[in-house]
């Protein structure tokens, strides 16, 4: 039985390779299941051009040993060995992001890796983000893309062990012949304001009653149906999005829904056991939570 480590949501926060100070990997959060702090529902918080701090957070994670890979339409059972950020996008101009390490590297051997710890700060000075206002007096949000790669030292899968040879990134070229590559992940966003405090919505209409959000789902975990449960603010259809641990597309449906609230079912018998992270996008923001499907 894989660890039900959320690899999805570890894999967000690999942000990494610039100057500043290392942070220190909190261990309020060793024995968490969870996979990184805060998660994309949290998000990361606000920059403001009036503070003379300038803009600094720490982001937490905690990796995991094992996962199941999609590879050539088939689920297998993989070792992780290790994680790395291949490239970060849409971060603001003068924000930098320094990893405590290079490279996140498990604990153990192949195939009983450990978890380990690890942190990222992302920093900007007071004059950077002053420079965003700027140009944008209203406020701007940035959406970031995570590009994240993990090192895969072995799997159940006899085919994929010789491909493997003696381990590979997902980015490795001699993997994308089983469709196999790096996660782009998505769901943090930068919001940069003017005052502190005042970190609302841009759009008037994010701001009613009626909202877009996403609940979440219940049960969860679930072992033969659950609701997803979200709010819309005018009759629209929705995309849902279904991902399992390592970023591979499972289902994606477009769904009708009403001014408020809404629920849409999904049906284990749809999905394999583990755990998956899900997206619903209104076509103006995405929202990302997680699902843990015990079907087994």
């Amino acid at each position: 039985m894989l660890k039900k480590l959320l690899f999805t949501f570890s894999v967000l926060s690999f942000l990494g390779n610039a100057a500043n100070a290392q942070c220190t990997p909190d261990p309020a959060f060793a024995d968490s299941s969870f996979g990184v702090w805060p998660d994309t529902v949290d998000n990361l918080p606000c920059a403001f051009s009036d503070n003379a701090a300038g803009y600094s957070t720490v982001i937490n994670l905690k990796t995991l040993a094992d996962t199941s890979l999609a590879v050539a339409g088939q689920v297998v059972s993989a070792s992780v060995q290790k994680f790395r950020i291949l490239s970060v996008t849409g971060l603001p101009n003068g924000f930098t992001y320094t990893p405590n390490a290079a490279e996140w590297v498990n604990g153990g051997s192949d195939p009983n890796f450990t978890p380990v710890q690890g942190c990222v700060t992302l920093d900007a000075t007071q004059a950077s983000i002053q420079s965003l206002i700027a140009a944008n007096p209203n406020g701007i949000d940035y959406a970031l893309t995570i590009n994240v790669d993990a090192f895969i030292k072995s799997t159940n899968n006899a085919l994929i062990n010789f491909a493997l040879g003696s381990g590979k990134w997902l980015s490795d070229p001699a993997l994308s012949t089983f469709g196999v590559s790096a996660i782009p992940v998505t769901g943090y966003s930068i919001k940069v304001r003017g005052t502190t405090g005042a970190c609302n919505p841009l759009s008037i209409g994010d701001a009613t009653t009626n909202s877009f959000s996403v609940k979440g789902n219940f049960p969860n975990p679930f072992n033969r149906s659950t609701k997803i449960t979200y709010n819309v603010a005018r009759s629209q259809y929705v995309e849902l999005a279904i991902y399992n641990m390592v970023g591979t597309l499972v289902m994606k449906q477009n769904i009708p829904s009403i001014i408020g609230e809404n629920t849409y079912e999904v049906s284990a018998e749809q999905l394999k056991s583990g755990i998956y992270f899900y997206t619903i996008n209104d076509g103006k923001k995405s929202i990302t939570k997680r699902m843990n499907v015990s079907n087994n």
